[in-house]
């Protein structure tokens, strides 16, 4: 059985942690999330894989190759426009034949769900779905005995709100959708399908906007399409989804001492240090947490548990992190305060840089969240000295500033803040 894996899209919702990579290249315990997802293919015995590419596609190929180090054969058709997850599926209609699996390249799979969804028997369709308490971002599944009924989009409220780039996009995204009448089975956007699936799309009109969930919509009310439910599935909407995404990975980490550990330092749980990692006396590091390649962390710094600090990546003395998924190429300064925190590749955090930890609530009509959570600094910033960031603020890419400064808003790619 082959499969097609849908990697074309940015992710919007993600910015500006995507304003340089796809969605699936975001990275998970150092790990893009792709990967996982061509892992866990690998387990369930699929070993020909077609992936759709597009948005910054060289780097999803170049990651991938052939897939053989994998242990997998990989194929590559370019979605030239983003017209939505059926569009995508719909490029690769001439390397199918027969049953697949179309799986998102952006999603933390299971096993033991997606061997069960492949099991599907012919002539009828599989839709993987999960449990969830918060259903506001995923389409909503409505079944009848093992088949589905329908799915309902995910609500336009959040939607709108999100994609509309108000200055408080992160506290919008954080509202719940709640409305107890409605299932709790959401669609993980993994399915199982056959190549009649390809004639169905050209007669939805192809050529629009157009996703998968539907035509599954108007599938399910002529054609059985059975639900087959996993346990576990996990998926990154907005930037802070990564943090859970993060420790969920982490968790999972062997013990693994690599690089250089200098006298003094601790070491507790499952950490795994890369290569040529140092880590400098008197540093503390609580596991689970991994220290990328090439990466040095302290003397006297402390790194705490569902932490990942990415390849060629410095945190400076006494600094403290928490929580937090710092990229590749980072560099943070002495004295630095870090939770609850996303902070992207070659961006340079100043001396005692500090992130206020705290509860962001927010409320209107029928929608509430309250979320603990630090910031999102995005990619190639320059932060100077004694720069502390509130909770829920978003920096964009390629922002500077300057030193003293208590930032309280978010700030768009390229603000220079004096």
């Amino acid at each position: 059985m082959k499969a097609v894996v849908l990697a074309a899209g940015e992710g919007r919702r993600l910015r500006p942690l995507t304003g340089s990579m796809s969605k699936g290249m975001l990275p998970i315990a150092n790990r893009p999330m792709i990967s996982y997802v061509i892992e866990t293919l690998a387990k369930c015995d699929v070993r020909d894989i077609v992936v759709v590419v597009g948005y910054h596609k060289e780097k999803v190929m170049n990651l991938l190759g052939d897939g053989k180090p994998m242990g997998v054969n990989i194929e590559y058709v370019t979605q030239k426009f983003q017209l939505g997850t059926a569009h995508a599926l719909y490029q690769a209609r001439d390397k199918l034949k027969g049953q697949f699996l179309v799986v998102p390249g952006d999603s933390l799979l299971e096993v033991e769900a997606l061997r069960n969804l492949s099991k599907v028997k012919k002539g009828e369709w599989g839709l993987m779905v999960t449990q969830t308490a918060n259903s506001s971002k995923y389409g909503v599944v409505e079944v009848k005995g093992d088949f589905l009924e329908r799915i309902v989009e995910k609500p336009k409220l959040t939607e709108d709100l999100v994609s509309s780039g108000a200055p408080s996009i992160f506290a919008l995204a954080l509202w719940e959708y709640q409305d107890p009448s409605s299932s709790t089975l959401i669609n993980t956007g993994t399915y199982l399908l056959d190549e009649e699936i390809f004639p169905r799309l050209e007669e939805m009109d192809i050529g629009q906007p157009l996703t998968l969930t539907s035509c599954m919509t108007r599938e399910a009310e002529g054609r059985r399409i059975r639900v087959i439910p996993a346990e576990r599935w996990l998926d990154a909407v907005y930037p802070w989804d990564l943090l859970v995404l993060n420790e969920y990975v982490l968790s999972r980490i062997p013990k693994d001492m690599g690089g250089t550990i200098e006298e003094g330092a601790v070491i507790r749980g499952n950490v795994r240090i890369g290569p040529n990692a140092r880590i400098r006396a008197n540093t503390v590091i609580e596991g689970p947490t991994v220290i990328g390649e090439n990466s040095t962390v302290g003397p006297g710094a402390y790194i705490g548990a569902n932490t990942s600090i990415g390849e060629n990546s410095t945190v400076g003395p006494f600094s403290v992190i928490k929580g937090s998924l710092i990229m590749d190429d980072v560099v943070i300064g002495a004295h630095a305060s870090i939770y609850q925190t996303i902070v992207a590749q070659g961006s340079s955090l100043g001396d005692h840089f500090s992130v206020e930890q705290g509860e962001y609530r927010i409320k209107l009509e029928n929608l509430t969240s309250t979320k603990t959570l630090g910031a999102v600094v995005g990619a190639d910033c320059e932060i100077s000295h004694h720069v502390s960031l509130s909770p829920g603020v978003i920096l964009g890419n390629e922002c500077r500033v300057q030193s003293m400064r208590s930032l309280r808003d978010n700030l768009p790619d390229g603000t220079n803040a004096v």
